[in-house]
């Protein structure tokens, strides 16, 4: 009797330790910080806290797939962001707290070139892996001289291409297309590469106008692009505020001709902002959440948006996916070694996105094959709806 109480005893205590010593015979997950650089206030804000959300989804998902593994041990990711609070200044300031303070060494996150540009000046000296989000055709912005960055889907010049192959499509008896630009910076390179683009497809560039990225009132531009009668007209860059006041004004002038985004603005917030009379006759290169055509990942993506923050929009698509693709890249390198996933990255002839399959190219075009290419979808408002159209193939070698 006492020997099996002995045991009883003993086993007791050996199942105790068994779940005590557990965190360190499994092995305890480590730690992978990833810096994220978002405008939560300021310029911005309306459209990137909403990616900044995304982005810890993308976060809290890949936690709870298992983490990130890594020569056999799992690694969660811990996302610290920064407020850049819409400024230069406040972007160097975001990004030499996370080197410096937050000693992170790979970082997610920036979208409107001068943001991009002083985020970097801090960045590429310190070697940190940059997943950036968008780029605006700038080379001061992305090339050569960004070995550390890394465009983690279609930009500006992408759906640029895209957006005038889809209105020789669809409007067949356009001729003559304006062209509206923030002024960022960008003008003179997006100019070029708009005219280009444009003429090589038969359109006359009946003019370009530009708007300072202070701008409240948009109807002294608007009424500069009509008195050259354009056809259509064509915006480059804006958030979803810029680009649905503009939508409004120019329907509210009286022109019923198409007006198009070259840029990924959410169009159900452009026509909250533009009224449901003035979207008609308007597409964009952003995907409608609710149409089966969307792919599994954003799918999953939108059900997960919606049970935390009850609303779902395509920003919240855009910021998942630079962190789905760092997962792949650090897997296919094993290492978190910025130098190492660079030197993988590059050699990588495709990645997966939330969008659907990424091919890698961006070397004749920018200088650099950093640069990720995958579908791009396209919707339209017309008479007040959002109406889904299709993906698009595009590639910049």
């Amino acid at each position: 009797m006492e020997l099996k109480k002995l045991m009883a005893t003993v086993g007791c205590f050996l199942l105790v330790f068994a779940w005590v010593a557990q965190p360190c015979l499994g092995g305890e997950p480590k730690i992978l910080k990833v810096g994220g650089l978002f405008c939560l206030t300021g310029f911005g804000s309306s459209a990137e806290t909403y990616i900044a959300e995304g982005a810890k989804l993308s976060e809290e998902w890949i936690n709870e797939q298992g983490g990130i593994d890594i020569n056999g041990e799992k690694y969660k990711v811990e996302l610290v962001i920064e407020d850049m609070k819409g400024t230069a200044d406040g972007a160097v300031a975001a990004a030499t707290k996370l080197v410096y303070d937050h000693k992170v060494n790979i970082v997610i996150g920036t979208v409107v070139p001068f943001m991009v540009q002083a985020a970097g000046s801090v960045l590429e000296p310190a070697k940190v892996l940059r997943l950036v989000l968008y780029n605006c055709g700038m080379p001061s912005e992305y090339g050569p001289q960004t070995p550390y960055m890394f465009l983690t889907y279609d930009s500006t010049i992408e759906g640029m291409r895209a957006a005038l192959d889809y209105l020789k499509e669809a409007y067949p008896k356009v001729k003559t297309v304006a062209y509206i630009i923030p002024d960022d910076g960008s003008v003179p390179y997006l100019e070029k590469m708009f005219t280009e683009k444009a003429t090589s497809l038969g359109y006359e560039v009946a003019g370009v106008a530009k708007w300072a990225m202070t701008t409240q009132d948009y109807s002294p531009i608007i009424t500069k692009v009509l008195a050259a009668k354009p056809d259509a007209i064509a915006f480059a860059n804006g958030w979803p505020q810029a680009t649905g006041s503009m939508l409004k004004v120019t329907r509210e002038m009286g022109f019923n001709g198409p007006v198009f985004g070259c840029n990924y603005d959410d169009a159900y917030q452009i026509m909250e902002i533009a009224g449901k009379e003035a979207s008609t006759h308007f597409f964009i290169h952003q995907i409608d959440l609710d149409s089966p055509d969307m792919t599994p990942m954003i799918k999953e993506i939108t059900k997960l948006t919606r049970a935390k923050h009850d609303k779902a929009y395509g920003m919240h698509i855009w910021g998942f996916n630079p962190l789905y693709e760092l997962k792949q890249v650090i897997e296919k390198a094993q290492s978190t070694d910025p130098a190492v996933l660079k030197e993988t990255w590059e050699k990588m002839e495709t990645i997966d996105t939330v969008y659907g399959p990424g091919r890698m190219g961006g070397l004749k075009t920018y200088g650099i094959n950093h640069t990720v290419c995958a579908p791009c979808p396209i919707v339209e408002l017309m008479d007040g709806k959002v109406s889904w159209v299709k993906w698009v193939d595009v590639y910049s070698e």
